[in-house]
């Protein structure tokens, strides 16, 4: 029995082995046109879903290079705003200080008016107190001179009622020269001059 199956084998390949190549060839093809159209279809499918990862690849960048562009905006946006609130901070500060300058030099300006107001006033007071007591010492000088004038005019008289009295005396004494200048003449300074 057991050499029944291998003669039925034998057999087989005998009679079937122009069948089985034909057979392996058509297998063979179908398999290799079964392959090229799983190929193709990997092909295909490999290919859409190339695009579809290329196409999502793209919509992520471009979602990507949106948001980028739109926190790169927002944060030129703030820094534009933080530049106008420094710049308005400053000049507002410039404004401020601009003012209080302006102010303490009108300050200083009113201030040094009046200082010189107060001088100027003060030495017009000095300047009307000095001409007064020129004035006064010029009035006294004036009266004290005037008082010697008189003085003087006093002493030459009384002293030319001396020399008046004194040439009475001596005119009536033999000694007394003629030729001699009297006393009164010799005292008499108007006359001489």
């Amino acid at each position: 029995m057991p050499d029944r199956p291998e003669q039925e084998a034998g057999a087989a390949e005998e009679t079937g082995g122009r069948e089985s190549h034909a057979d392996v060839g058509g297998k063979v093809n179908a398999i290799i046109a079964a392959a090229e159209t799983a190929a193709e279809e990997i092909g295909q499918d490999a290919s859409r879903k190339a695009s579809e990862t290329l196409w999502e690849a793209k919509n992520k960048a471009a979602a990507r290079i949106k948001e980028l562009t739109g926190e790169a905006a927002r944060l030129r946006d703030e820094a534009d705003q933080y530049a106008r609130d420094i710049r308005e901070a400053a000049d507002s500060y410039g404004t401020q200080h601009r003012q209080s300058v302006e102010k303490e030099a009108r300050r200083l300006l009113a201030d040094a008016e009046d200082e010189a107001t107060k001088m100027r006033e003060a030495a017009q007071r000095k300047a009307e107190e000095i001409e007064r007591e020129v004035g006064q010492r010029h009035a006294t000088l004036r009266r004290q001179a005037k008082m010697l004038e008189e003085r003087n005019q006093r002493v030459l008289e009384g002293l030319r009622d001396l020399a008046a009295q004194l040439q009475d005396a001596l005119v009536g004494s033999p000694e007394q020269a003629p030729q001699e200048e009297s006393l009164v003449d010799a005292l008499d300074v108007d006359r001489r001059r």
